[in-house]
This record gives structure tokens, sequence and C-alpha cells, in this order.
């Protein structure tokens, strides 16, 4: 029969090991606790890298530096709490919303710089050179300077799109320096009718003819006064 000592040291070892388990459930749930914020972290810094690489492309083919501004908050001091053990989930979200911070603000620089950039390389093709090309050469060109229009519009662009409308920019631009001489006459015309609205009793039949024969006619739209 046991005596009452030694059902008081049984209890007192069950009490132990209760109590180291309670322990080592609490130490687990830490871990996952820290494991899950670390995780978020991680998903903010991989933001973070896709928003550099985007400002350094833009930078690229721009020639305007994007500022990266200050994309290391936070990190130091969970360097350094993290070489002693797991670090403080303070800590750890501090460290994710200063990354995200940096990703919103990197982010709205490179949608600045996208904006500026794209318009006014748009804006500087000289479109009046198209003349110059022979047919086959002016539909591609055409093609690429639509397909530059319709890059410029998006409001958040990826790197694709950054890589995607300087190549096209650059392609557009050296097939136009490439291009022969545009007559006087022709360039007087297309100016004529950029400058000020011009209906179809201002356009003689020669003016029709210098179009057609430089490939120019389809970049004239006629459209019926309203009212």
């Amino acid at each position: 029969m046991a005596t009452d000592g030694s059902v008081l040291g049984r209890a007192l070892d069950m009490q132990a090991q209760v109590r180291r388990l309670d322990a080592d459930a609490s130490l687990e749930q830490a871990a996952k606790s820290t494991a899950q914020r670390v995780r978020e972290l991680e998903s903010a810094l991989a933001d973070l890298a896709s928003a550099v690489r985007l400002a350094r492309a833009l930078t690229r083919y721009s020639g305007t530096e994007v500022a990266l501004g200050d994309i290391h908050g936070g990190l130091p001091e969970l360097q350094r709490q993290a070489s002693a053990g797991l670090p403080k989930d303070r800590t750890v979200d501090t460290a994710r919303r200063r990354v995200s911070a940096s990703v919103t603000g990197l982010a709205d620089r490179c949608q600045e710089a996208w904006r500026a950039w794209t318009a006014a390389a748009f804006a500087d093709i000289p479109t009046n050179q198209i003349a110059g090309l022979d047919s086959a050469h002016q539909r591609a060109v055409r093609v690429m300077i639509d397909e530059l229009g319709r890059l410029r519009k998006k409001p958040r662009p990826m790197l694709v799109d950054v890589v995607d409308f300087g190549t096209k920019h650059a392609d557009v631009l050296e097939e136009l320096a490439a291009a022969a001489d545009t007559s006087d006459e022709l360039l007087a015309l297309l100016a004529r009718v950029d400058n000020q609205p011009v209906t179809l009793r201002d356009i003689t039949d020669e003016d029709i003819a210098l179009l057609r024969e430089h490939g120019m006619d389809g970049e004239i739209e006629m459209r019926r006064k309203q009212g």
C-alpha cells in the first residue's frame, strides 16, 4: 500500500511534468506567432524588392533617378535581436510596418516618374518623319506608337511595362532617325492641320495627293461639325 509520502511524491512529479508541458506549449505557441510575423515580413520584403527593381528600371530608361528612400527601416534592430534568439513580436511588427511604408512611398514615386517620363517621351516622337519611311516600315512604326500609347495609360506599371516602353520607344526613334527627309511642302501641310481646325473646303486635291503619296492620308481624320 502506497504511503502518503509516495503518493505526494508522485503528485509532485506529475505536477512538474504538467508545468514542463505547459512551458513547452507556450514556447511552441510563441515560436508559431513569431514565425507567422516573420512570414508577413518576408512578404513585405519581397514587395519591396519588386519596387526597387521597378525604380531602378525607371531610372535606367527614363534617365531620371527615382529616389529609393529609407528602405532599411526597422531591420537593424530586428537583426540585432535575431542574432541572440527569437526577436520580440513587437520588433518584427515594427520592421514589417516600416517596410510596407517604404513600399508604398516608393510605389508612389515610381508612378509619378512613369507618368512624367512616358508623357514626355511620347510627345517627343517625331511622327512627321513617318512620311519618310516606306509603307511596310510605316505600318510597323505606327503599331509600336499605338502600343506606346496603350502602355503609358497604365496607372501602376510593372517592370515588364517599363522595359517594354523603353525598348519600343528606342526602336521607334531609331526607325524615324533612318527615315528620308520629309519635304517642306508636306511638313507645312501637316503643321497646318495640326495647329488649327481644317475643313474639307480647306484641303485641295493636291494636298490629298501629297498625303497619299507619302502614306499620310491615314493620319488625317475627317469629322462633321456638330450644330
